[in-house]
């Protein structure tokens, strides 16, 4: 986890540990918008509010184009 300008901000590993689950799993989240992230220099960041939003089940899974 990394903090940037007093917001959190998780990789990919950290979610894995956090979430306890797969590394696959865990991408395959953030590919279908199950869990909200932005995709920079080939690494997904995901912030403390959009993981949060995952957990309290405001996310609807569903990528907009």
């Amino acid at each position: 986890m990394k903090v940037i300008d007093g917001m959190k901000v998780y990789e990919v590993e950290d979610l894995v540990e956090l979430l306890g689950m797969s590394r696959v799993s865990v991408q395959r989240y953030l590919r279908d918008g199950r869990i909200k992230g932005i995709k920079l220099a080939r690494k997904w960041h995901v912030t403390e509010n959009h993981l949060k939003a995952f957990f309290s089940g405001e996310t609807t899974g569903k990528k907009t184009r």
